[in-house]
């Protein structure tokens, strides 16, 4: 018996990774082309886009807003403002943005001191910011978010239509040398993939603050829900759109112009997000918490498999052969894939090095997953 078992190896092995594979495609295809191959809708006439709010809050980031500033003020639309909430700052951000106001006039001026609330985190600055704005439509930003182009806005607001109520937009990571700065490039693409691809099937998931839009009349008649929410450093905006986002209340703007690009991120910042990402998923709804936990385990399930695979067949050549051949079609349905999101939100360098990079991804999502368990749940 037990040597029958041990004949069988190699074939199981090769069902394995057949098995992962199969589950691995209906991810690419079934789940993520809803986004890389969707025809993307033509945009709409500027003198029929609505009036827009952008609002972001501040805490001591004066030398981010003296970048991002400019560009949000100098958008290409009819009709907008922008709402800078200052929580609390010790910096020159009260000067800096008293000094643009004088020339742009559509910029308000929300100023938060600890008189007012000892609230500490942003949901209160970012309620003050939503409550002070006079559109329906409100875009949300932060300081160290850049728009990709002057059409930023007319693409996130264009979204809307009559039963549009959300619009994600997409954060991408400002291009430097090194290999940190590629892993997170690519990473960026991958939430890209991941939340565009689950809003278009219906379940609204990694919601980015620093580039999301909803009307303010959804946000007030769910204001109790924003405000219940734990406090975290991270992925709130997760969360809220989690509960209040419906399937037919949603759509995506990935368009390259409609991307903000977020500037400052440190690979140790950019670890802490990822670690505090996995905490916020445990608050997701029980479908998509489940499909995002399936898919990182596959994507390490298949090295596994394909290690296994190398490792027991060598003797069988026509196992072995098979087994490659698998692994051979997942490779390539993935670049294609993927190199198709890259190319549709025009991030370039990443394709050639698609493997590499999910190979390392697989290894780290489960290690950062655990230490995310130990994180201390705290707001600043």
């Amino acid at each position: 018996m037990l040597l029958s078992v041990l004949v069988n190896i190699p074939l199981v092995c090769v069902v394995g990774l057949g098995v992962v594979t199969l589950l691995l495609l209906l991810y690419y295809f079934a789940l993520y082309g809803r986004f890389v191959f969707r025809k993307e809708k033509k945009p709409v006439p500027v003198d029929d886009l609505p009036p827009v709010s952008v609002v972001l809050t501040a805490h001591d980031e004066s030398h981010l807003l003296i970048k991002s500033l400019p560009v949000l003020l100098s958008q290409d639309y009819p009709n907008y403002e922008v709402v800078v909430v200052n929580d609390n700052s010790i910096d020159e951000t009260a000067d800096l943005v008293n000094e643009f106001k004088n020339n742009y006039p559509y910029l308000h001026y929300v100023d938060l001191t600890s008189s007012i609330s000892n609230i500490r985190g942003r949901k209160f600055p970012l309620a003050l910011g939503i409550k002070a704005a006079k559109n329906e439509i409100v875009v949300l930003t932060d300081a160290s978010s850049i728009p990709a182009s002057p059409y930023w806005l007319q693409h996130i607001a264009g979204r809307f239509t009559r039963k549009t109520r959300v619009v994600f937009g997409g954060v991408s990571v400002v291009r430097k040398s090194g290999f940190l700065n590629e892993l997170m490039r690519y990473d960026a693409v991958r939430n890209m993939v991941i939340a565009f691809s689950y809003t278009l099937a219906g379940m609204p998931v990694m919601a980015n603050g620093r580039n999301l839009a909803y009307t303010r009349s959804l946000f007030l008649k769910n204001k109790e829900k924003f405000v219940s929410q734990p406090r975290m450093p991270y992925g709130d905006d997760d969360i809220f759109m989690n509960q209040v986002a419906t399937s037919t209340s949603c759509d995506v703007a990935p368009d390259a112009d409609a991307l903000v690009s977020q500037t400052g991120l440190t690979p140790s910042r950019w670890l802490q997000q990822k670690k505090a990402s996995f905490v916020t998923r445990s608050y997701y709804t029980t479908g998509s918490r489940l499909l995002l936990k399936l898919y990182n385990l596959l994507a390490l399930l298949f090295y596994a498999a394909l290690v296994c695979v190398i490792v027991f067949c060598l003797r069988d050549f026509v196992l072995l052969g098979v087994g490659i051949g698998i692994a051979v079609l997942k490779i390539a349905a993935q670049h294609f894939v993927f190199g198709k999101a890259c190319k549709k939100i025009n991030e370039k360098g990443l394709t050639p090095f698609l493997l590499f990079y999910d190979m390392v991804f697989a290894f780290l999502n489960p290690f950062l997953n655990f230490l995310s368990k130990f994180e201390k749940r705290k707001w600043r």
